[in-house]
């Protein structure tokens, strides 16, 4: 892969930019990378561009209401650990006063 520096005119296309982990659009027709000749950017294809953003998407869809998930059940579990842990200690501590069974 080509490498272009900042401050260069290149042509129209999706160039990134690693030290940041940026990507700049350039438009139709062309234009000057940003920054100095320090930044290094590499050109992207389209074709690369779109399949990732089409796999990000994707997993934005299917992970973000699983993660909603995950967070409410392990917050609603430790919340009944802790209630049934209060309800069950006098119990454990002394065995007498546990309820008896009757035959």
């Amino acid at each position: 892969m080509k490498r272009y520096h900042g401050h260069h005119r290149v042509e129209a296309g999706f160039y990134w930019t690693p030290a940041r982990w940026e990507i700049i659009t350039v438009p139709r027709e062309g234009g000057m990378l940003p920054g100095g000749e320090e930044i290094t950017y590499v050109r992207l294809p389209v074709t690369l561009v779109m399949l990732v953003g089409a796999t990000l998407g994707a997993a934005y869809v299917i992970f973000l209401p699983l993660i909603g998930f995950v967070i409410f059940f392990g917050f609603a579990g430790k919340k009944l650990l802790l209630l049934l842990g209060k309800a069950l200690r006098p119990m454990l501590l002394n065995p007498a006063r546990a309820p008896k069974e009757e035959d």
